[in-house]
């Protein structure tokens, strides 16, 4: 493996072009958002599995075969989302990475999902490029940016976390870190860059593109639009495959999700014109028709046997099928199963939560990689002190959220009218057995971390509520997953109910 890929560490940062040479090609290789899927990722579409990093490890290699200059990186939510990875804290990703000699790694939001001290634990290991130039104060072993020379070139890799980190993940995980905004960092950084003298810019950046305009979360329009300096603009994020998008001005990529593509830039820099002449852009698929690397699996081989072993674990057996959909959204046995078992970890009286997938349980045996399907995230689970009142102003808030972040209630029951006022459209408010407790009596409430720090601006007043003295608020060491595993061996076999807690009035 170290032979096969040890000149790649000899062609980066060399002078050794051919005198008088005046074009130099180079290729930019990235990945993102890979959530920790070394091996490949079974989807409706793809039963057999396709992704992971191995498959993007085979033409990442069939490209450095090919091309003379190849650089390689990756933007972020990397080390989260697989049980490998969770397994060794993320260190079988990033020894991965080190293996294809990655040449920088951007920082995700979810990457932040463990707390900055497990990952601050998990970048003292690693010999990666890691890169996130808003975060502030800056986090050790963290640059705002790096400069690798390519047979003369000087290539600046900018890197950029998303901003709204703390909207995701709660101050309990993150610390005293905020995340400054895209555009107000590069105003500040792109001088000092611009010092260092380099002849190609590439922002990596955990940001996606929505053709209809910038978000919070998301800004491509405003950065290509103040920025268009820039070579190339390598994006994440959303889990989407785009190719420069028409208008944007700027060529932009991103490379879909799950190790499932490779994304490709093609830049010619002329010397005697001093600058890049040349862009192109490509996705390079990682189908199942694309074979892993057996390279790359052999230095890993132990964390992944030991991550198969896990999965493959017995937990109990589900006496009927669990269903993820129900009549009402946000309602369903699915849902039921996580609040129950949320409910009985932690003593509370209401839980509000959603279902995390589509991946119900089928009637007979469960196994752990079952329960990884249905909570993919390790959040933590929180809970709070509120009044009827309380809870009825977080669910006003819920009642205009939709998809998947719609949150179901679990020892509740109310009437729902979607098209009334605001404040109005959460009526007949009482607990799940009919009961009204009285206007000052405070109930135990949980959620999961990433609801409480307001679930990406959803939930705007929930961390205002849970900050108060009166909620009483405790962020506990329980997490989902673990939550709903325990409450399956227990209550083996499974049948799980979907009473009629919520009722559209339209």
């Amino acid at each position: 493996m170290k032979r096969r890929f040890s000149w790649w560490a000899l062609a980066v940062g060399l002078c050794c072009g051919a005198p008088g040479a005046r074009e130099v090609p180079l290729t930019i290789l990235y990945t993102t958002d890979l959530h920790g899927h070394i091996l490949s990722v079974p989807t409706r579409k793809a039963p057999r599995g396709a992704g992971g990093l191995l498959r993007c490890a085979t033409l990442i290699e069939q490209v450095r075969a090919q091309e003379k200059y190849v650089l390689l990186l990756d933007a972020g939510d990397t080390i989260q989302g697989s049980a490998e990875s969770w397994l060794t804290g993320g260190r079988c990703m990033t020894r991965a990475m080190e293996l294809l000699h990655y040449d920088a790694w951007c920082l995700g939001n979810h990457d932040f999902d463990w707390g900055t001290t497990n990952l601050l634990r998990l970048l003292d290991k690693t010999e990666l490029g890691v890169l996130a130039a808003n975060i502030e104060p800056p986090l050790p072993e963290v640059r705002p940016y790096l400069i690798k020379e390519v047979d003369g070139v000087r290539v600046a890799i900018l890197g950029l976390t998303n901003p709204w980190i703390t909207k995701w993940t709660r101050p309990e995980l993150l610390g005293d870190y905020r995340f400054a905004g895209p555009v107000e960092t590069l105003a500040r950084l792109l001088p000092a860059v611009r010092a260092k003298k380099p002849d190609v810019l590439v922002l990596l950046i955990h940001e996606g593109y929505h053709p209809a305009g910038d978000d919070g979360a998301n800004s491509l329009h405003a950065l290509a639009k103040r920025f268009p300096e820039f070579d190339a603009i390598l994006g994440g994020h959303l889990h989407e495959v785009l190719v420069a998008p028409p208008g944007l001005g700027v060529l932009y990529l991103e490379a879909g999700c799950h190790g499932g593509a490779v994304g490709r830039v093609d830049l010619v820099f002329d010397f005697d014109r001093h600058k890049v002449i040349r862009r192109a852009a490509s996705i390079l698929i990682a189908s199942n028709g694309v074979p892993e690397s057996a390279e790359l699996r052999r230095p890993l081989v132990r964390d992944l046997e030991h991550a198969e072993r896990y999965l493959a674990e017995p937990l109990g057996t589900a006496a009927a099928a669990v269903a993820p959909t129900g009549a009402v959204r946000g309602q369903s046995p699915l849902q039921q199963l996580l609040c129950a078992a949320i409910a009985e970890k932690v003593q509370a009286a209401v839980v509000l939560h959603g279902a995390f997938s589509e991946s119900g349980l089928a009637a007979g045996p469960i196994a752990t990689r079952d329960l990884w399907r249905m909570v993919p995230y390790e959040n933590r689970i929180g809970v709070a002190q509120l009044t009827l009142q309380e809870i009825r102003a977080i669910l006003e808030e819920n009642a205009t959220v939709t998809g998947e972040h719609f949150l179901g209630v679990w020892g509740l029951a109310y009437d729902l009218h979607p098209a009334a006022a605001p404040g109005q459209r959460i009526q007949n408010l009482r607990l799940a057995d009919g009961t009204r407790p009285h206007v000052r009596k405070r109930l135990a409430v949980a959620f999961n971390s990433h609801t409480l720090a307001s679930g990406g601006g959803r939930f705007p007043t929930l961390p205002q509520l849970v900050a108060g003295p009166h909620a009483r608020f405790v962020l506990t060491t329980n997490d989902t997953r673990t939550a709903v595993a325990d409450y399956i061996r227990q209550h083996s076999p499974l049948k799980i109910e979907n009473p009629p807690l919520v009722k559209i009035c339209e």
